[in-house]
């Protein structure tokens, strides 16, 4: 079983030299983690260790909407911020930004995403932080079903691969890279269904 969408969205890559901005800079090396995370999750669902697999899709999902919301949301301020690992809230400004704030600013900024950001947090976040903080999701791979984890492999590489392939379109916009625009629509039409 080879890792077709991680194979491919490296080599779509490869040969990049960009000369970009810090924020730019910053969204692409967050948008290089969901590439490895992806990679991972793939190489622990190969393996068989399913909950491990599991528990960086959240992971995953944060690092994408972060790269996104760096992109295009966050204020120059927040940028510096980022850096330190230290983002303030625009609504807040003396809390920490959270999460659920990244994704009200990105669903206010792109509008075509037509809420399916938040609609995916409400649907999935409590499965995300189940199998990432030692919940019960993460239990049910050791009560003797090993081919209900294996069932739920598929769902997990699919889910990987949704972020990976949009990630890939995000880096081919920052970039103003059409090979990699070609490569981010190919994948999308093989491994999501979605033709353009």
């Amino acid at each position: 079983m080879d890792n077709v969408v991680g194979i491919e969205v490296l080599e779509s890559l490869k040969d990049m030299k960009p000369e970009l901005n810090e924020r730019d800079g910053l969204s692409l090396m967050l948008h290089f983690v969901v590439f490895d995370t992806q990679r991972a999750i793939f190489d622990l669902v190969r393996l068989k260790h399913f909950g491990a697999a599991s528990a960086l899709l959240r992971v995953l999902f944060e690092t994408h909407v972060k790269a996104e919301w760096l992109m295009v949301c966050a204020s120059d301020k927040q940028v510096d911020q980022f850096k330190r690992d230290s983002v303030k809230s625009a609504k807040k400004p003396k809390h920490l930004i959270i999460f659920q704030e990244m994704i009200e600013d990105l669903e206010l900024n792109k509008p075509h995403l037509k809420g399916s950001l938040q609609s995916f947090k409400d649907y999935h976040w409590k499965g995300l932080n189940s199998f990432t903080h030692s919940g019960s999701m993460q239990l049910l791979q050791f009560q003797g079903r090993l081919e209900v984890a294996e069932g739920a492999a598929d769902n997990t590489i699919d889910f990987a691969n949704r972020f990976a392939i949009n990630s890939l379109g995000s880096v081919g916009e920052l970039l103003k890279d059409v090979n990699v625009l070609k490569k981010h629509i190919s994948l999308a039409d093989r491994f999501l269904g979605i033709s353009i």
